[in-house]
């Protein structure tokens, strides 16, 4: 919001300059052009702001391993991201999420539609310290795999168990030392099928139970929308939190369990429409 703001004001003061400049005397004249001006400033330096954050992001070395992810590129990743919201049109409506105790870490876990889920969550989760575990793909993406490293986000390559393992040990870490909460997908990847969710992947929900941390289940509904209808139609995307299961309840659980029980709690969810 904080971006959208800045912008419009500039493009308003771009506009009003170049109409006194032009010396438009008729009023509707004036009007017009003064919108048209408008559009050009807003659409100008909407593209120089991500210009500059593609020469910048140029700039971050991303083998340098980041021993603490520093809070003002998580503070400017997340006002980018609600920014593209605002541009695409996109409208989260949040469910449950007074349920969460956002001064504590947390695991979370959600259903992996689309590439905007993340948005999506760190939209509903506004000033909490969130990382993401994410497939080494994205850290290759420009300007959000340099800004994404920076934020102190994980690769992790599910065809190197060593490589996978130290992510999972290093998110564990995070959430005992840092403070800081993590998200991840149980899915592993995004779920492009006709059914409401994939297999899990149990190992996940391990991260809870050796952290310390609850876990916090949510779903997410119709992002996979917003792609084709980005700019042109307004989308409503729902991201509700279903439960908070307290970490007692997940320790005493086994890894399995917890993963069949989240797996079961979620797939009910997302098939309600189907039972109406």
């Amino acid at each position: 919001m904080t971006i959208l703001i800045i912008i419009l004001l500039l493009s308003a003061a771009a506009s009003a300059l170049l109409s006194w400049a032009f010396g438009m005397c008729a009023v509707w004249w004036f009007i017009l052009r003064a919108l048209f001006l408008f559009a050009g400033a807003f659409v100008a330096l909407t593209a120089l702001f991500f210009l500059g954050l593609l020469i910048y992001s140029l700039f971050i070395d991303k083998s340098k391993p980041v021993a603490k992810a520093h809070h003002g590129y998580r503070r400017i990743t997340g006002e980018v991201m609600r920014f593209i919201l605002l541009l695409g049109r996109v409208h989260v409506h949040v469910e449950g999420i007074e349920a969460v105790d956002r001064t504590k870490p947390f695991l979370l876990v959600a259903n992996h539609r689309s590439n905007f889920d993340p948005f999506t969550a760190m939209q509903a989760f506004k000033g909490t310290e969130l990382v993401y575990i994410c497939k080494p793909s994205i850290f290759r993406i420009p300007i959000a795999g340099a800004f994404a490293h920076k934020c102190g986000f994980l690769s992790l390559n599910r065809e190197d168990n060593r490589e996978g393992l130290k992510t999972i040990l290093k998110a564990i870490d995070i959430l005992k030392n840092e403070r800081t909460s993590v998200a991840v997908y149980p899915e592993g990847t995004r779920n492009k099928t006709e059914e409401t969710l994939l297999p899990f992947r149990a190992g996940a929900f391990s991260m809870a139970k050796r952290g310390n941390v609850p876990v916090v289940v949510a779903c997410t509904e119709h992002t996979e929308d917003v792609a084709h209808r980005f700019l042109r139609k307004r989308t409503d995307v729902t991201f509700k939190v279903l439960e908070v299961i307290p970490f007692e309840t997940a320790a005493s659980m086994h890894t399995d369990e917890l993963s069949e029980r989240v797996h079961a709690q979620m797939k009910a969810y997302l098939n309600r429409n189907e039972r109406n």
